[in-house]
């Protein structure tokens, strides 16, 4: 998800996917342009698998998304 999204933000999706039993498990990478650290740290804290900063390789989204699944099996 994106921090920055019309409608819902990125971070008050991630919010209601934790809220939600059946989805607190899924995955979530917010992938977004905001490298502020206070807003870095509010995403770790409401349970963000991951975090890129725009812009961004393809490695380096690669390398996120393994990460990621590579802590949830």
């Amino acid at each position: 998800t994106d921090w920055n999204m019309p409608g819902m933000s990125g971070f008050d999706l991630l919010k209601a996917v934790r809220a939600d039993e059946n989805l607190k498990n899924l995955p979530v990478l917010m992938v977004t342009a905001e490298a502020k650290r206070d807003q870095i740290v509010a995403a770790a804290q409401a349970g963000v698998n991951g975090y890129v900063v725009k812009p961004f390789t393809a490695a380096v989204l690669k390398e996120k998304i393994e990460k990621i699944f590579e802590r949830i099996q």
